[in-house]
């Protein structure tokens, strides 16, 4: 008979245990856990065989300072199967800040700082906050940091470009998440119009989504641009229905000038110019002007590749650089070395002690 009465009283210590396994939090911290509105995109499987009632606490605290924020649902009914708040919940929740930096800013700017945080998610039965049984509790810990700047780098921002179905660069969105895309639109300008209104108002000639990779060769179904308009462009990094980044909007011109004049020093930028885009297509050469203050030598330079890192890149040409302005070369066309559309980085060793690096994408040269 003690058997019996020490087997329920185990059974019914355990069901608290038993039910909160019935809820699992699915919650992507590298991407909800950047704002406050984000915590409240987190979703909830149950396996709970009817509708329940449940309030919702979501604990995060950062390793530095302890806790940030406390936020405290009105009730809502959890389904059977898979759940996402319903719309609004934030306006009614009750909302805690703790007493720190971090917690200043997400109350003052509505995202997280840099920093190491823990997000709990607890639910709870009942119409009000720990009146009913635990139904569901999960944690997740990350590091988190914020996303670099969303760079446009090709065609550049004012430019004037003579291709009319010119190709679309940017840099990739870092710290990088898994499932990120990018989204790209391309309008013309009118006279007299700014670029933001152009974005906003004007029909897009592209409007393209679901970019795995950061660049966009000309949709070979659009008509060519025209010589003589201005168009503006922006990028924008998203994951499922979350935007991520938006990029800056650039514009440039088509102005074409005469193909059939020899290559001039004006084709070559500066390679201080250039290492501020962060990013460069070498249609099989390389080409850039740097000064040299000091005497004649050879340049010291390297290239690695940012694809395959294990793969060294041999056989570069010898390089003299002047006393002077030069216009430098680097003929890569020919290196069995080099992989058509990998990504390397190219690296040079001034006389002046100073260090320039360049990234860029590699393709072979289209005669």
């Amino acid at each position: 008979m003690r058997k019996i009465f020490f087997g329920i009283c185990i059974f019914f210590l355990c069901l608290p245990m038993l039910g909160a396994a019935q809820v699992t939090t699915v919650f992507l911290p590298e991407i909800q856990g950047r704002t406050l509105d984000g915590l409240l995109q987190a979703k909830f499987s149950s396996s709970l065989n009817s509708r329940q009632r449940v309030v919702l606490t979501i604990t995060v605290t950062a390793a530095s300072v302890g806790k940030v924020v406390v936020v405290k649902t009105s009730p809502f009914d959890l389904q059977p199967g898979v759940n996402s708040l319903p719309g609004g919940m934030l306006n009614g929740a009750s909302v805690q800040f703790g007493n720190n930096k971090i917690a200043t800013i997400l109350r003052q700017a509505g995202f997280f700082s840099e920093a190491d945080y823990e997000y709990c998610f607890e639910l709870t039965s009942g119409e009000s906050h720990g009146s009913g049984m635990p139904v569901g509790q999960q944690c997740f810990d990350y590091a988190l940091k914020p996303f670099s700047p969303l760079m446009l780098t090709s065609p550049m921002d004012e430019d004037k470009i003579c291709d009319k179905r010119p190709n679309f660069f940017w840099q990739p969105l870092l710290p990088a998440i898994p499932g990120v895309q990018y989204r790209i639109i391309l309008t013309k300008v009118n006279t007299g119009q700014r670029k933001a209104d152009a974005l906003r108002y004007n029909v897009p000639l592209i409007n393209q989504s679901f970019i795995n990779t950061p660049m966009m060769y000309f949709p070979p179904a659009i008509p060519e641009l025209v010589e003589g308009e201005k168009y503006a462009w922006q990028v924008t990094a998203y994951r499922g229905d979350m935007l991520l980044q938006s990029s800056e909007m650039w514009v440039f011109t088509v102005q074409c000038k005469d193909s059939s004049k020899a290559l001039t020093p004006e084709s070559f930028r500066d390679i201080d110019d250039l290492a501020k885009g962060n990013f460069y297509l070498a249609n099989g050469y390389i080409r850039f002007a740097v000064r040299n203050v000091y005497t004649n030598v050879k340049l010291r330079y390297d290239i690695q590749c940012l694809t395959a890192p294990d793969k060294k890149v041999k056989y570069l040409p010898v390089i003299a650089l002047q006393q002077g302005n030069n216009h430098i070369e680097i003929d890569l066309s020919e290196n069995r070395s080099m992989q058509d559309g990998a990504y390397y980085i190219l690296t040079l060793h001034l006389p002046d002690g100073t260090t320039k690096q360049l990234r860029f994408l590699f393709k072979k040269e289209v005669n």
